[in-house]
């Protein structure tokens, strides 16, 4: 009896280190197939076309976390499309390597195609992070961006971007067909953005600062496989388009809620039809006449016109219109009939 006291603390230390020797290995051997698994996607990458960049990639988190750090990332096609980190890491549980968190804090470069050319642009998170769900084939089939304080400059011309919060759920979806489409819903999205200012070029005519822009919105039809230009017309052409299932906007002292959809037309460019009931409509007209497109009489005419053609809250909030905003002609933006702005020219490649 005395022996068996004796050998048991000894068998049982036997069988911890045994057990944690084989999670070590496990451990090791999983993060190298994750190594490789990255080397294999920067190789497909590099056969499409793109150049793919990185120091020697770090590991980390042992014993219950898979961590991996790559320095100085860079990801490009030619010269339109660029960008360049500070660092990108790489986590998850060894447990659930399905669901990977991606974080790209700090100072980013990039080029983007905008304007016909490619613009240099310098940006900096405060938080910058993404989280990715896969499927059994390595295929990403939820996600969820979150950024926060965000400012950008186009180091070209000056211009400067922010946003104080930046966010983006998505999620690959086979579900039923909309009411009305033969065509099933493929992704769903979800996209906040607060607190956003534009340059002046890009601003409407309530100025630079918009204090909400949100979209939950439906991709309809089988989803493309590529952000081409061949791409995006096979999928128009099957009958695809974007359900706008809610649509808000707070942008000065107008606010709008809307729902509706965007197509592709010939020249691959959107045209929207969305039906919106819309709050401080005034400031639009406001904005009219001191732009010089109404002038004083016209504007006193048009907003008792607002004010005769409003509808009172049921819920007690205050009055509203409701009125039909699309894109067409050219990008331009309509209010019901009046153009408050023009949305950017979208290159596919």
């Amino acid at each position: 009896m005395p022996r068996l006291r004796t050998l048991i603390p000894i068998v049982s230390a036997i069988v911890i280190v045994a057990i944690l020797g084989g999670y070590g290995a496990w451990w090791f051997t999983l993060a190298g197939r994750v190594e490789n698994g990255v080397a294999r996607w920067a190789a497909e990458r590099r056969a499409e076309g793109w150049t793919v960049k990185h120091e020697p990639i770090q590991r980390g988190g042992f014993p219950f976390s898979l961590d991996l750090t790559m320095p100085r990332p860079e990801l490009a096609r030619g010269d339109a499309l660029a960008w360049k980190g500070e660092m990108l890491t790489a986590s998850a549980k060894p447990w659930a390597i399905q669901d990977v968190t991606l974080g790209f804090p700090g100072a980013h470069k990039l080029a983007l195609p905008l304007d016909g050319r490619a613009r240099p642009l310098d940006a900096t998170l405060g938080t910058g992070r993404l989280d990715l769900r896969y499927d059994g084939r390595g295929r990403a089939e939820a996600g969820a961006l979150d950024v926060k304080e965000l400012n950008a400059r186009f180091t070209d011309n000056g211009e400067q971007i922010a946003a104080s919060l930046v966010r983006g759920v998505m999620k690959r979806h086979a579900g039923a067909a909309p009411q009305g489409s033969a065509l099933p819903v493929s992704l769903e999205t979800d996209t906040r953005i607060e607190n956003l200012r534009l340059p002046p070029r890009l601003s409407g005519l309530l100025g630079t600062d918009v204090a909400l822009l949100a979209l939950l919105a439906n991709v309809i039809g089988p989803m493309p496989q590529a952000t081409s230009a061949a791409a995006m017309a096979q999928w128009r052409d099957a009958g695809g388009y974007l359900e706008v299932k809610e649509f808000q906007l707070t942008y000065g002292r107008l606010q709008i809620q809307a729902a509706g959809n965007v197509r592709l037309d010939a020249q691959l460019q959107p045209v929207v039809q969305l039906d919106s009931k819309v709050r401080g409509a005034d400031a639009l007209v406001d904005a009219l006449v001191v732009d010089r497109q109404l002038s004083f009489a016209e504007g006193l005419l048009g907003k008792a016109g607002l004010m005769a053609l409003s509808r009172q809250d049921e819920t007690g909030g205050p009055p509203y219109l409701r009125l039909a905003i699309t894109v067409r002609d050219g990008n331009r933006i309509y209010l019901g009939p009046v153009r408050v702005g023009r949305l950017p020219t979208l290159q596919w490649r």
